[in-house]
């Protein structure tokens, strides 16, 4: 690499690093996630912004989408029973849970080893 390459690289990262540290400083990029988990069952739309330790007769359904950020943790069972799904990003997800029984929202750093 020669000298101006270096130069317009060193440049570019200090650049950035000062762009991404004033983001967080002022505050513009919340450390907390705040998103919606939808699930679908037929036409109904169930929405999650919280955990939910059971859900009765449960949800039918094959389709998720999450909006936002966040992580949700779902079970077959009620109170973290049964099979679970991990839903840690945002989109639709197709899941073969048939029903669900209990709902958790996580922290994204502790879904691997919640249950």
């Amino acid at each position: 690499m020669r000298f101006s390459q270096f130069g317009t690289f060193f440049v570019f990262t200090s650049l950035i690093t000062n762009i991404v540290s004033d983001v967080f400083e002022a505050g513009l990029i919340s450390s907390e996630c705040s998103g919606m988990l939808h699930i679908y069952e037929d036409s109904e739309d169930h929405q999650f912004t919280t955990s939910v330790q059971s859900l009765g007769a449960g949800i039918r359904t094959r389709r998720v989408v999450m909006e936002g950020c966040g992580c949700y943790i779902l079970y077959q069972g009620p109170r973290r029973t049964g099979r679970a799904y991990f839903v840690t990003r945002p989109g639709q997800h197709v899941i073969i849970l048939g029903r669900i029984k209990s709902v958790y929202k996580m922290e994204c750093n502790n879904t691997r080893t919640a249950g």
